[in-house]
């Protein structure tokens, strides 16, 4: 069994602020809660989680769910069970992006920004 000492540090003032997160993943949400809970203690107004992956791993929603965080906010690339659903979470889904990039590909297009205009992609 291994330990892990793991040291947070704030940088800034975040008193009455709104404090937002962003983490490629959410495996256990330990990391994130624990900043949170330090974004809190030092007077944060409210703070959102964003993440692209949710794993979700135990204890993760427990913890996501458990009043540190506004809201958190995560896509659909790895399916979420209903039963792990609760009320801060919002999920977004990646389907337009995935099929613009297969339409771009395709086509041999850029992959630099343009609006969805002539695929009738919504």
């Amino acid at each position: 069994m291994s330990s892990i000492l793991q040291v947070m540090n704030l940088i800034g003032d975040v008193k009455g602020k709104v404090a937002v997160m962003v983490d490629d993943m959410i495996d256990t949400a330990g990391t994130i809660s624990k900043g949170a809970a330090l974004l809190h203690q030092e007077g944060a107004r409210e703070v959102y989680a964003c993440s692209t992956h949710a794993v979700f791993s135990p204890p993760a929603i427990e913890r996501l769910s458990s009043g540190l965080f506004q809201e958190v906010i995560i896509t659909n690339t790895i399916p979420v069970c209903e039963q792990n659903y609760f009320p801060q979470l919002t999920v977004l889904s990646v389907a337009n992006l995935l099929g613009e990039t297969i339409w771009r590909v395709h086509d041999d297009c850029s992959g630099g920004y343009e609006p969805y205009s002539t695929l009738g992609i919504d």
